[in-house]
C-alpha cells in the first residue's frame, strides 16, 4: 500500500505511468503444493516479499495453460489488489495461429489487469479488437500499446556511449511511454562481485529514467536472467525453500546460498539491498519528476543526465578509472562513493 499511496501524490497520471512491473515465471518462483513446480498458491504466499520490493505489477508468465477462472487464480488476484498490485499476464499471442479472442478474452472476464504481448504482427487488428472492449486494461509490448517494452538497455552492453544512444533514441519516440528491461543476459550461473558490477550500476541507471520497469524475478537478486530457474528464498542448500519436493536440484547452483532473499534482506550491501533502496527513493523523492532528460559533458566512457524539470542526476563511470563526480549529494550508488570521484564501473544518483 505504501507504493500506491505514494504514486498518488504524482498528479492525474494512470497507474502504470512510471510502475515497476515484475515478471514471474509461475513455474520456478514458489512451489506450494510440493509437486516440484510452482504455482499461483506459491506466488500468493509470496506476495509479502514482492509488496516490500515496491512491486506495482506482478506479471504472470508461463501461465497460458493455467485456468483464469480457478479459485486459486481468483485468490491470488485479490490478494494481489488488496496489497495495492496489479495482475497481468505475460503471453505470446500470435493471430496468425491463435484466435486472440480466445487467448485473451478469459482472462479479461476473470479480471486480469493487463498483458504483456509477444511481439507479433497483428495485420488485422484483431488482438486491438478484443482489447478495444476492455479500454482500463493496461499492455505492455512492441508498438502503440500503452507502454513500450525495450530492451535496448541490455542489448547496447555496459559502455557509456552505447547506451547514451538507445536512452536518447527511446525517449526521441513520439507517443509512446517506455517500459526499460534490463534483465541479465549472460548465461554464466556463478556470481561475484566483477559480474555484479555492471548489474548494480545499470540498475541505477534503468531506475532513473523516465518510464515504467520491467523487473524479471530474481533479477533484484543479481541472478543471471537467461535461464528459468528456482528462485532462491532461504537457506544453505538447493532448492533454497523453492519447493519441499525431494530430487534432484542440480540444476540449481549450491554457491547461490549467498544469493537468497534470507540472506541478502538483512544485508544493506547486497544487490537486493540496493534495488530495495532505489525503488524506495524512486517513489517517495519528489527529484523523480520529468519526461525527458538533459546531457551533460563528461569524461570519456562515463555520461551524466539530468531529469528535465528536476533536480536529479544520474551519473555512469563505464570507465577503468575514477572520475569526479557532478556537483550535489549522493542520494544512493551502485558502489560506496568516497569524496568527489566516482568509481569505475560505479552509478550513482545526485541531487
Amino acid at each position: 500500500m505504501r507504493a500506491a499511496g505514494a504514486r498518488s501524490d504524482r498528479g492525474e497520471r494512470p497507474w502504470w505511468w512510471d510502475a515497476v512491473c515484475y515478471q514471474v515465471d509461475v513455474g520456478t518462483f514458489a512451489d506450494a503444493d510440493g509437486d516440484g513446480v510452482g504455482d499461483f498458491e506459491g506466488l500468493r504466499g509470496r506476495l509479502g516479499y514482492l509488496e516490500l520490493l515496491g512491486v506495482d505489477a506482478v506479471v504472470l508468465a508461463g501461465a497460458a495453460g493455467l485456468d483464469p477462472s480457478a479459485q486459486d487464480f481468483a485468490a491470488l488476484l485479490a490478494e494481489a489488489r488488496g496489497s495495492g498490485m496489479r495482475v497481468m499476464l505475460a503471453l505470446d499471442v500470435d493471430p496468425a495461429r491463435d484466435d486472440p479472442a480466445a487467448v485473451l478474452e478469459p482472462w479479461l472476464l476473470n479480471g486480469v489487469d493487463g498483458f504483456h504481448l509477444a511481439p507479433r504482427e497483428d495485420p488485422t487488428g484483431a488482438v486491438e479488437s478484443v482489447l478495444a472492449e476492455y479500454p482500463d486494461r493496461v499492455v505492455i509490448g512492441a508498438g502503440s500499446w500503452h507502454l513500450s517494452f525495450n530492451l535496448d538497455l541490455a542489448i547496447a552492453g555496459f559502455a557509456a556511449e552505447p547506451l547514451r544512444k538507445v536512452i536518447t533514441g527511446a525517449l526521441a519516440t513520439p507517443g509512446r511511454r517506455t517500459a526499460w528491461a534490463m534483465a541479465s543476459r549472460d548465461t554464466q550461473r556463478s556470481r561475484d562481485a566483477a559480474a555484479l558490477t555492471p548489474v548494480r550500476s545499470m540498475a541505477l541507471v534503468q531506475l532513473a529514467l523516465p518510464g515504467a520497469v520491467c523487473l524479471r524475478h530474481g533479477e533484484e537478486l543479481g541472478l543471471p536472467g537467461t535461464e528459468r530457474i528456482p528462485m532462491p528464498w532461504e537457506g544453505e542448500k538447493p532448492p533454497f525453500g523453492f519447493s519441499e519436493a525431494s530430487g534432484d536440484w542440480s540444476s540449481i547452483p549450491a554457491d547461490w546460498a549467498a544469493f537468497t532473499v534470507e540472506a541478502q534482506l538483512e544485508d544493506e550491501q547486497s544487490t537486493l539491498s540496493l534495488y530495495r533502496h532505489a525503488l524506495e527513493t524512486r517513489i517517495s523523492h519528489p527529484a523523480f519528476t520529468g519526461d525527458e532528460v538533459e546531457w551533460f559533458g563528461a569524461p570519456e566512457d562515463c555520461f551524466a543526465f539530468r531529469r528535465v524539470g528536476s533536480d536529479l542526476i544520474c551519473a555512469l563511470n563505464t570507465s577503468a578509472a575514477p572520475v569526479p563526480l557532478p556537483p550535489g549529494e549522493v542520494l544512493l550508488s551502485s558502489r560506496p562513493v568516497e569524496g568527489d570521484e566516482l568509481p569505475p564501473g560505479t552509478a550513482a544518483w545526485l541531487v
